[in-house]
């Protein structure tokens, strides 16, 4: 049971009422341990596991050629060069088309070979030679040469790119053989392998790049992954098509997929429920048990290394306060959101970390205390409270539920939040140019090293001004620099802890929960798994129609 101080046991009772309602409107409608060899020794490093061969009909356990996929999701993609977007739909998206040299393994817990079979790292661990996969081909049927890959990768860390930032320990990528790259390093450089299987360390094709210009893979792609794009609908779709040239052979077993853009939860569990798609993702908790008692339909809530939070613009008054950003942490209750907008599926977050390598278990975080948080907006800037906005995406009911709840809660220490709605793409769009007071938003890694999300979330000079909030703290971004370099695993695990212990004393965030993913997949479905990164190789996944 969740005790409720006598003071606001009104207003939360008004705000299950509102959430009662919405609940009926949502029912009927949104780490690097396994480096590949030793230090120093060479060999086969561990390959993606063999898949079996497509099988006759009838048979519910073996693969079956053909059909198309149809996911909803809801939002758009952005920008399909790989060095600039930062939003998950897009990126998920790239990693079906394209390649990295390495890959996170499934099980999330380690790096395995992609477009490299294998590597060697020298004893001072500032050299890594990379020995290519012969006769990989690019969705126009050219063969990729390690050339391609010196180029790429270039690309990815000059200046034009959007991750630069993350490929700073990097000194050179040079062409060391017929099938051969490799990369130095200024120094010992922990995360290189991690960073090396991002989506913006995909092989593009530099005859291509060069011949069509920089512009060209903004809404086009020149890869080597299973799927290649065949039309993009802004607003509307992305159809990809098999490449019948996939260097894993026998894969992809599907024809395309369609991934459909429905921005509104009550439509895109309609559309499921019709037979109109197959997959919908981004499911409302307060639906999954009605979903469940449907016999065609599989539910799934697959652990994902995410953390939510409302984002605070530190550079808006009076936001650059940190009393008034404890306060606010300690005024939001997580486990009653927890239990009234998630079913009870997550716990609160504690850290900018998801539940992944180096995470620190040891913070308490800022647990529902509106006594304590009215003595710190006392002693604020701002005693008498303020107004603000609250930015979410329009159709996501999770995200209006949890907007209703802060609002009220805030209100308390006399915060007036106004709840403005965008459209998904636009709302990206107003955090990343930083219009907005507080935002809505999650954190999830595409990569098993803290060092990504730590860059982008937390350090300053991390390319994304502490992904759009304006925080700094040099302290911060000195630890961050350390542990990049630092090979020992304890002393890099003790600056990460420290990392998360200054970030949560500083109120960056206002930290929210841990949860789950959430899907709805037709039975026929087979094969989809979503991956602890949160994103889903299709080129796994068959139909049983």
């Amino acid at each position: 049971m969740i005790r409720v101080p006598h003071d606001v046991k009104k207003s939360f009772l008004s705000v299950i009422a509102f959430l009662l309602v919405l609940g009926t409107v949502a029912c009927s409608s949104t780490p690097e341990s396994s480096q590949g060899n030793s230090s120093g020794q060479s060999g086969n490093a561990p390959q993606p596991a063999a898949t079996p061969a497509p099988g006759n009909a009838g048979d519910d356990n073996t693969p079956k050629p053909g059909g198309i996929l149809k996911l909803a999701r809801a939002q758009d993609l952005s920008n399909l060069d790989p060095i600039v977007p930062g939003d998950n739909m897009t990126i998920w998206t790239l990693l079906l088309m394209y390649d990295q040299l390495v890959r996170v393994s499934a099980d999330g817990n380690g790096i395995e070979p992609a477009l490299a079979t294998d590597w060697k790292i020298s004893d001072d661990h500032k050299t890594y030679t990379f020995n290519l996969r012969k006769d990989v081909k690019f969705h126009d049927g050219s063969v990729m040469t390690p050339a391609d890959v010196k180029f790429s990768l270039d690309r990815a860390r000059a200046e034009g790119s959007n991750w630069s930032w993350i490929y700073t320990g990097i000194e050179s990528v040079e062409v060391s053989g017929e099938n051969q790259v490799t990369i130095k390093t200024k120094t010992p450089y922990a995360p290189l392998l991690s960073s090396l299987a991002l989506f913006s360390s995909s092989i593009v094709s530099e005859k291509v790049v060069k011949e069509k210009g920089k512009d060209f893979l903004s809404d086009k792609e020149m890869g080597t992954g299973p799927f290649r794009l065949a039309n993009w609908q802004r607003g509307q779709k992305v159809e990809l098509e098999k490449n019948p040239d996939y260097w894993q052979t026998g894969k992809p077993y599907l024809d395309g997929v369609e991934l459909v853009q429905v921005p509104e939860d009550t439509t895109r569990l309609f559309q499921l429920r019709a037979g109109d798609i197959d997959i919908a993702s981004n499911v409302p908790f307060n639906t999954m048990e009605e979903l469940k008692a449907d016999p065609a339909l599989t539910v799934m809530a697959p652990q994902v290394s995410r953390v939510d939070v409302i984002n605070i613009n530190h550079t808006h008054e009076p936001f650059g306060d940190g009393k008034i950003r404890q306060a606010i942490n300690y005024a939001v209750d997580k486990e009653l959101i927890i239990k009234t907008v998630l079913m009870g599926n997550g716990e609160p977050a504690t850290s900018y970390l998801p539940k992944m390598k180096f995470f620190n278990d040891q913070l308490e975080g800022y647990k529902f205390n509106l006594e304590k948080a009215k003595q710190l907006m006392a002693e604020s800037s701002k005693p008498q409270g303020f107004k603000t906005k609250l930015l979410i995406s329009s159709g996501d009911e999770t995200d209006r539920q949890i907007a209703v709840i802060v609002k009220d809660q805030l209100a308390a220490l006399g915060i007036d939040v106004e709840i403005q709605m965008m459209e998904p793409g636009a709302a990206y769009e107003a955090v990343n140019s930083m219009n907005y007071d507080l935002a809505t938003t999650y954190f999830s890694t595409d990569i098993i090293d803290p060092d990504e999300l730590t860059s982008f979330e937390v350090v300053s000079t991390g390319g994304t001004d502490a992904y759009h909030t304006g925080y700094k703290n040099p302290k911060v971004d000195e630890l961050a620099e350390k542990a990049r370099a630092e090979l020992d695993e304890a002393k890099r695990k003790e600056m990460y802890m420290e990392i998360q212990k200054l970030v949560s004393e500083d109120a960056t965030f206002l930290f929210l929960y841990y949860k789950p993913a959430s899907y709805a997949v037709q039975n026929y479905v087979k094969g989809f798994n979503v991956l602890s990164t949160g994103n889903y190789r299709l080129e796994d996944v068959w139909l049983n129609k």
